[in-house]
């Protein structure tokens, strides 16, 4: 039968297959492709040729539905599947090809669907492909719930089963692959829909290894927390008191009870939406033989031990769901319950403190809540730590602290602020340095790292440049010291800590370079001119420079560098003169003498006894020399740092004869106010002479 037969026939599609000569036309080709295999196309090669992929595929599929033609349609079926393996085509394309994009939910039960996945198979061991598996191509169809739920629902058809069930598990494992989060695939797998039956269904324990797997890989996700987004606490903990009562789920609803309570911890859910999460609320006088009372017991207690700043009394809470008689009714009922004597104990001593108040509540009554810097020295404190120690003592399990308590109230920030200018008040430094310490051990309890504390509670990190003009980093440093103390074997450094927060350790070193003259120029003590000692801000500077360096001794600089920068020798000199005359600032004033002639000391390479006695006009003064207030500072530097007296000496005869200098310490003894001057200098003078 020549082509041109065939293609007549053609024009009878979609009946080409019915016909009697199609078939006579198929073994003609068989039998000449068979005689002449290297010149001849194969049949099915042929016929794509004539018509096309799709054209051919809709007659083949639609002659298959005929009984008459079911046979042949087969046959043709097959060789155009391995035609199309044999040239690549992609599943994706045979999909389409086979008109399982119109299956919709019935995919499975179409017969050409198996054919396909057999195709889809074939084609990975030969291309080894995994974009073409089948479970990519049908995601990409379907979506990924709408195909779990296709292959859920086939599982359940015997005859579709099998084929389901290996699918489901390829696409669980394509979900893993692509790190599908589990709230998702909970979702994917109609768990959401689930109703009170959630863990009877069979899906939740492919959900629940599916969760396994994932955490393995990934950062840890609770069940209960996914769990908790779809049903809540509430509707989620009578689910899983139901399911406490079937045998089959018994075991895996208490362990997931388990794990329940135990978020509530971390989340810091209260007491009181406990006692109403596990349906303690409508228990009335039984509340003791309540199956779940011990655990909320428990719970309290292990949330009091974890947060004791917010410690809640089981009382207080039992006090909102009971009136008086019901309490003592309950009470009563409960001694009749075998191992409560001890707890009955308990709730009668809170009972009679209810109505005193706890710490806290007293803590407010004083009004010692609102925040003010001088709560230390405040006489309302005595009373409220009076109170607190009696509170403790009766009651132990609740016991209250003045560092808790003040920093539940203030918040850390304010509470470490507040701290932090009481050390520098007399009345309140004692205090105050012990409060800190307490405070330290607080955040050690809690687990506070000097890098969290850093990062999450200061915000350090985020001052980049401005870093070490924070007062916080301070109490940091302090913090960062007491923490290595205490975890030995776990110290750490400044640089490490910060390195590890990201911030950059040369700028870090560059700040700290310039932390003197930045704080002084954020003081603005430029502008203060030679009343720079009498200025508050610049004992503050000092403080600050001072507490800094001593929290961070590897960071030391002087701050006579930075003062240096705004005046010449004989401005500070004037200053230091001045500042010893007045009470209030002779302290400040005879530090800054110790640091400048410490600083003329280790700059003596590059300023001699000479340059600095002419820095102070000593070689002008002439006959008043002994009379001027420099030179007594400078004989006092030449006496400290240079033990040769001679030296100094030799720094007079510079600018004055040996006469002159004989006839001015001569009349400078004689004058009481310059004799002891006066003799050191004659005195360095005969040893000079002698030399």
């Amino acid at each position: 039968m020549s082509r041109w037969r065939l293609i007549s026939l053609a024009y009878c599609s979609p009946y080409l297959v019915s016909n009697p000569q199609f078939a006579t036309w198929i073994k003609y080709s068989d039998d000449l492709s068979a005689s002449h295999p290297a010149r001849e196309k194969t049949t099915i090669s042929k016929l794509t040729s004539y018509f096309g992929d799709e054209p051919l595929s809709n007659m083949i599929i639609a002659a298959q539905r005929n009984p008459e033609t079911q046979v042949l349609a087969t046959d043709l079926q097959t060789r155009q599947l391995q035609y199309w393996l044999d040239n690549k085509k992609a599943p994706a394309d045979v999909f389409k090809l086979l008109e399982l994009s119109k299956a919709g939910d019935k995919l499975l039960e179409n017969p050409l669907a198996t054919a396909w996945l057999s195709y889809a198979t074939n084609f990975k061991e030969k291309t080894m492909s995994k974009v073409d598996e089948s479970i990519p191509i049908l995601t990409t169809h379907y979506g990924d719930e709408a195909l779990s739920t296709i292959l859920i629902r086939a599982m359940k058809t015997p005859s579709t089963a099998n084929v389901a069930g290996k699918l489901h598990n390829e696409q669980i494992q394509l979900w893993l692959d692509a790190g599908k989060r589990p709230r998702d695939v909970f979702k994917f797998l109609a768990l959401d829909k689930a109703g009170d039956k959630l863990l009877e269904n069979p899906q939740f324990a492919t959900w629940l290894t599916y969760l396994d797997d994932f955490n393995s890989k990934n950062t840890r996700i609770s069940r209960i927390a996914v769990m908790t987004n779809y049903f809540g606490d509430d509707k989620l903990t009578a689910m899983l008191f139901d399911a406490m009562r079937s045998p089959s789920t018994a075991k895996l609803a208490a362990n997931l009870q388990d794990e329940q309570i135990k978020r509530w911890l971390y989340t810091e859910k209260s007491p009181r939406d406990v006692f109403q999460f596990l349906s303690l609320s409508k228990a009335g006088e039984k509340l003791f033989d309540h199956p779940q009372f011990m655990k909320w017991v428990s719970y309290v207690d292990d949330l009091n031990t974890a947060n004791p700043d917010k410690r809640t009394s089981l009382m207080s809470v039992l006090a909102a769901h009971y009136d008086s008689d019901g309490l003592i009714k309950m009470l009563e009922s409960a001694k009749n319950v075998p191992g409560s004597a001890k707890l009955i104990r308990e709730l009668e001593t809170e009972q009679k403190w209810l109505a005193k108040g706890t710490p806290d509540a007293f803590f407010k009554q004083l009004k010692l809540d609102k925040f003010d810097d001088d709560v230390l020295s405040n006489p309302q404190l005595k009373t409220w730590i009076n109170y607190m120690k009696e509170y403790n003592a009766a009651n132990p399990k609740y016991k209250a602290t003045l560092i808790g308590t003040m920093a539940a109230n203030y918040g850390e920030l304010n509470l470490v602020s507040l701290l932090d200018k009481a050390t520098h008040v007399k009345d309140t430094a004692g205090a105050a340095k012990k409060l800190q310490s307490e405070l330290f051990q607080r955040w050690m309890q809690k687990g506070w790292t000097p890098e969290y504390l850093f990062t999450n509670v200061f915000h350090l990190a985020q001052e980049k440049d401005e870093l070490f003009t924070n007062p916080l980093v301070i109490t940091w440093g302090k913090y960062l010291s007491a923490y290595n103390r205490e975890n030995h074997g776990k110290e750490t450094t400044i640089w490490t800590m910060l390195a590890a927060t990201g911030v950059n350790i040369e700028l870090v070193e560059r700040m700290v370079g310039k932390l003197p003259s930045d704080t002084f120029s954020m003081l603005r003590l430029a502008e203060k001119g030679d009343d720079l000692l009498a200025s508050p801000q610049f004992a503050t500077w000092i403080q600050y420079l001072d507490d800094f360096y001593l929290t961070f001794p590897d960071l030391q600089r002087t701050m006579m560098k930075t003062v240096r920068g705004h005046h010449d020798d004989k401005s500070l000199v004037k200053m230091i003169i001045s500042g010893m005359k007045v009470s209030s600032t002779e302290k400040i004033a005879k530090r800054m003498e110790r640091e400048l002639l410490k600083n003329w000391n280790v700059s003596r390479k590059t300023r001699t006894p000479d340059q600095i006695f002419e820095g102070l006009d000593l070689e002008l003064a002439g006959k008043t020399l002994f009379a001027s207030p420099f030179l007594e500072i400078w004989i006092q530097y030449m006496a400290t740092y240079y033990k040769q007296k001679p030296d100094m000496i030799r720094t007079f005869l510079k600018y004055y004869d040996e006469d002159e200098l004989f006839q001015m310490i001569k009349t400078a003894k004689s004058n009481p106010t310059t004799e002891k001057l006066a003799s050191d200098v004659e005195h360095a003078l005969s040893l000079y002479k002698k030399n």
